[in-house]
């Protein structure tokens, strides 16, 4: 249980590396209109964090 903890626990930091250095406008780009963004995809993500941790 401690390693599964440990692994999510790293999620956040992982997410920052990955997204670090992008310009707004990489940040911002939809490939097309029908996906999203880096941005949109962070921000859900993150809703998804506050409805799962409410689970837990």
């Amino acid at each position: 249980m401690q390693a599964l903890i440990e692994e999510y626990s790293r999620g956040y930091k992982m997410l920052r590396e990955a997204v670090e250095g992008l310009t707004d406008k990489e940040f911002r780009f939809k490939p097309a209109l029908d996906k999203w963004s880096i941005h949109q995809i962070l921000i859900h993500i993150a809703d998804s964090e506050l409805v799962a941790t409410q689970h837990l």
